[in-house]
């Protein structure tokens, strides 16, 4: 979805939230027949039947609605705090609009892309939106989660969060909790898929501006050796806290071909907790070194066998990843211990 093209100079006190589909331009509106539909529970759901005349579930207009009350809650707090923490130098009275574009329905979170637009920019935001209690409680969570990281372990590799709130939908009085963060611009979810030429399981990258394409295995050991390097990196080896439970099926990680090689972000993290009970931790810090071995030793176990499963294109059959995911983790799993290192 192409929106770039040139925006008279204005002042708006109150810049106007404007609701899309992702990859359509036309506005979503109350008057739109998507308005009063159901919003699907997952990325498989594709029935849709009106919901006039059920309460008990969330349409796309009580989506839309509360996405628009939180972004201009507080004369649009969140969103200038996230222009401020993205060094961008944009003041209210200079936004033109602020658009919400609905991208996916997971299991979870019904992302979208919040993009602020001024006359000659257009800044990219990620809100993520629960509507199921499972995601509320989930949405929360992770906000948390990712403040406390950041604030714990300055890193790149998740991403940054603004603000959380929970509004109550008008029309069905169900609570949606959101928060906004971080848009890693041009990445992509990649997953397991055979490709048509040779019949060979490779990675395939879901890119829908430049068309999907398949990776060659130089890049697909990086990739892996990528996201198990940041899965390393956040791995506390005294506490045993770990980010758990992740999946690539999920789409958890996205990556970005820039100069020819892949770049890897970790976009959700659900929990961030030992997985471990150990009767002899003090002040939660382990107090045996054998324990801390056998901590990493669960770890690069766990972290070895996971790092290979995935599901066909995303939704079909589990799949088991080739010796590439090997080398990749391995490889990542050492660099990863090595940043821990330089960073203390």
């Amino acid at each position: 979805m192409n929106y770039t093209g040139s925006h008279p100079l204005s002042i708006h006190a109150n810049p106007p939230v404007k609701f899309f589909l992702s990859g359509h331009e036309q506005v979503v509106k109350p008057n739109s027949e998507l308005w009063n539909s159901p919003l699907p529970s997952n990325r498989k759901s594709t029935q849709i039947k009106s919901c006039k005349d059920n309460p008990g579930s969330i349409t796309y207009g009580d989506y839309f609605e509360t996405a628009g009350a939180f972004i201009k809650e507080n004369d649009y707090a969140h969103i200038l705090k996230a222009l401020s923490y993205s060094k961008q130098n944009i003041c209210l009275e200079h936004i033109n609009e602020i658009r919400i574009l609905l991208e996916k329905h997971g299991q979870f979170y019904h992302p979208a892309k919040v993009v602020v637009v001024t006359h000659d920019s257009e800044i990219p935001f990620a809100l993520n939106v629960a509507v199921s209690q499972a995601g509320i409680e989930c949405a929360e969570n992770e906000y948390l989660i990712l403040q406390r990281l950041h604030t714990q372990i300055p890193n790149n590799f998740i991403p940054s969060v603004y603000g959380y709130g929970k509004i109550i939908s008008k029309r069905s009085n169900l609570p949606i909790a959101m928060f906004l963060a971080q848009w890693f611009e041009g990445y992509n979810e990649f997953h397991i898929s055979k490709d048509p030429e040779d019949g060979i399981y490779k990675i395939i990258v879901w890119d829908h501006i430049n068309g999907n394409m398949f990776i060659s295995n130089d890049h697909a050991i990086e990739i892996y050796r990528q996201a198990a390097m940041i899965m390393t990196f956040f791995y506390n080896i005294n506490t045993f806290e770990q980010i758990f439970p992740w999946h690539h099926a999920a789409g958890d990680f996205v990556v970005k071909i820039i100069d020819n090689k892949p770049d890897v972000k970790l976009i959700t993290i659900r929990q961030y907790a030992s997985l471990y009970a150990i009767d002899n931790m003090v002040d939660n810090v382990a107090a045996d070194s054998e324990l801390i071995f056998e901590g990493l030793l669960m770890f690069i176990i766990v972290l070895s066998i996971r790092m290979r499963l995935d599901r066909l294109d995303g939704t079909g059959d589990t799949v088991w990843a080739d010796n590439e995911a090997v080398e990749g983790t391995i490889k990542g799993f050492m660099d990863g211990l090595c940043m821990k290192g330089e960073s203390n």
